[in-house]
């Protein structure tokens, strides 16, 4: 098993407050994406990344801190196979 294979991972961080809502820490988290060096597509509900599994999750994890949220609520999604999987693959 090729542990180091290229993955994708689509993800969402909504934070979960009564008065709270995406619009400050999206531009914050797009940033946080940008700046890791990661291949990455930004779509209207969710934006993908593509690395090694440690360092996409490493992303995710360091964007739920973003935006001072008291608590968030993270959906990832995660394509695997041994041979690696590119944003590329999945685009039309």
């Amino acid at each position: 098993m090729n542990l180091m294979a290229t993955v994708t991972a689509g993800f969402q961080i909504l934070p979960n407050g009564k008065d709270m809502h995406t619009g400050g820490i999206i531009p914050e988290v797009l940033n946080l994406v940008k700046e890791s060096g990661l291949e990455f597509h930004i779509g209207p509900m969710e934006t993908v990344i593509e690395g090694e599994l440690e360092e996409v999750f490493e992303v995710i994890k360091e964007a739920q801190f973003i935006g001072g949220a008291p608590e968030c609520i993270t959906n990832i999604k995660v394509h695997y196979k041994p041979s690696g999987v590119a944003i590329e693959d999945k685009m039309y």
